[in-house]
């Protein structure tokens, strides 16, 4: 297989602090031949590393030119659709972050412009090659829990202005004054939905509160909390926020013989109700690299990634349906 030959759009945060490094372990499979940001800021920190690359301020610019093959998309959530489109219809495959598109609508015309360019859509979701997530289906799998009937999720990490740490996600601009429904539940409760869809396949219906504590800034709501309902009779919940603490965050899978219980550590403890007690490996394997090392594997064997564009606009249809919910007060079907 030929290097396949990216152009990035918006090396921002998520580029420096994640995709920069796994792309050098597999420079024998990708080369980086343009760039594209608005920024002077982000001009000069690609320029001081990679000198020789072209660069654009304009992402249609990058996505015309003859010498890339594919478009690496970083930039904030309601561009994403935007550059995919115009990448896709360029004939470029795209590399895109999750989620592709803040809506279902648009979810379904990049899939559609998807099946009529022949291109690709690879979507960075890394949270479906998690470890934990492969395990606890193999739990569940296994029928040692017997018939799975409810599971508890709670998950909180805190987002803000005050953050000084290596991502500093709180101080981007587009996070803060979101404009996309649901706010940090729509940037990074999708990794939970995905995770979730991933274990327990699609919900039937969902129901959702929510508030919002902060006056203003980082979207609609600050915490929430959903019921998902499986037509297995399995009834979920998903406690999320971006806003409180991020401490004593689990998942919690009861069955009628037994429950599996996992609090973020290494290990996931299967208890069993006659008495047998199993602790289950999940120490994680850096998901991202194992996200692109599946993508690597499907470009060379002409397949396809687990969590494909149809994968992706399932999530979205959840999305749509829990804003629905936190809107109107009541239950909405999928």
């Amino acid at each position: 297989m030929s290097k396949i030959r990216l152009g990035i759009v918006g090396p921002g945060i998520i580029w420096e602090t994640v995709h920069k490094d796994i792309l050098k372990k597999f420079e024998n499979k990708f080369e980086i031949t343009a760039f594209c940001a608005r920024s002077e800021r982000s001009r000069n920190k690609v320029k001081e590393e990679f000198p020789e690359v072209p660069f654009y301020t304009d992402y249609r610019e990058l996505v015309s030119q003859p010498f890339i093959d594919a478009v690496l998309i970083m930039t904030p959530i309601p561009m994403n659709p935007v550059v995919a489109k115009e990448a896709l219809e360029a004939g470029k495959d795209v590399f895109v972050e999750k989620p592709m598109a803040t809506n279902v609508r648009d979810a379904e015309d990049l899939i559609k412009k998807e099946k009529e360019s022949g291109k690709r859509i690879y979507i960075l979701e890394q949270y479906v090659y998690r470890k934990f997530t492969d395990e606890m289906i193999k739990i569940i799998k296994s029928d040692r829990l017997g018939n799975v009937l409810m599971f508890d999720r709670i998950y909180h990490g805190h987002i803000s202005f005050s953050e000084n740490n290596k991502l500093n996600y709180g101080n981007t601009d587009w996070r803060i004054n979101a404009q996309y429904p649901l706010g940090m539940l729509m940037d990074g409760g999708i990794h939970e939905i995905a995770m979730i869809t991933k274990i327990f396949g699609e919900p039937l219906t969902v129901f959702a509160a929510g508030a919002k504590y902060r006056e203003q800034s980082y979207g609609d709501y600050d915490y929430e909390s959903i019921i998902f309902e499986y037509a297995s009779k399995l009834i979920g919940t998903l406690c999320i926020s971006y806003y409180l603490d991020g401490n004593r965050n689990y998942f919690i899978v009861r069955g009628t013989d037994g429950l599996a219980f996992y609090d973020e550590g290494s290990k996931i403890t299967v208890e069993e109700n006659n008495g047998i007690t199993k602790e289950i490996e999940a120490s994680e394997i850096d998901p991202y690299y194992e996200m692109w090392k599946d993508f690597v594997n499907c470009i060379e064997n002409n397949s396809r990634p687990y969590y494909t564009s149809e994968r992706a606009l399932l999530d979205i249809r959840i999305l749509e349906a829990i804003n629905k919910s936190l809107k109107e007060s009541r239950k909405v079907q999928i």
